[in-house]
């Protein structure tokens, strides 16, 4: 039974020295699920995820990372990243507490601009992305269409 054990613990600590760990716990998904609750309550139809949008997104999340503005880091208008987008919202987390998908939605609520965005009843759809910076920070990128 001992050398069972031995040998389950050794195979459990060298699996968890070879299993790369994400620092993303939080996803578009539910990012995306709670701005849905915000439209709902606003009596708007839930935004779908468009997969274009999404990569739009990402880069602009990943902009972000090396400019965190509207403005990118080229010195373009944040809308100038494709002719797809509508609208923006950002958001930038220097914790696991400020990326949390309740955390980021419900400072865009927060935000006069970006609860116009969440409940625009002429966006239907969105493209919402997680760049994790080098440092650790990590930032968010929703595209409206």
């Amino acid at each position: 039974m001992k050398k069972a054990f031995a040998i389950w613990l050794a195979f459990l600590m060298v699996s968890m020295i070879l299993t790369p760990v994400t620092a993303r716990a939080s996803s578009e998904e539910d990012v995306l699920d709670l701005m849905n609750s915000v439209r709902e309550s606003a009596g708007l139809d839930a935004f779908t995820m468009d997969s274009d949008l999404q990569e739009v997104a990402y880069v602009r999340a990943e902009e972000c990372a090396e400019k965190f503005s509207h403005t990118r880091p080229n010195g373009q208008a944040w809308y100038t990243v494709s002719n797809l987008t509508k609208g923006e919202n950002l958001a930038h987390a220097r914790n696991f507490n400020q990326q949390k998908p309740e955390n980021v939605v419900y400072a865009w609520t927060l935000s006069k601009g970006h609860y116009a965005n969440l409940v625009r009843g002429s966006f239907s759809s969105v493209g919402i992305a997680y760049y994790v910076a080098d440092n650790g920070d990590t930032y968010i990128a929703c595209e409206f269409k």
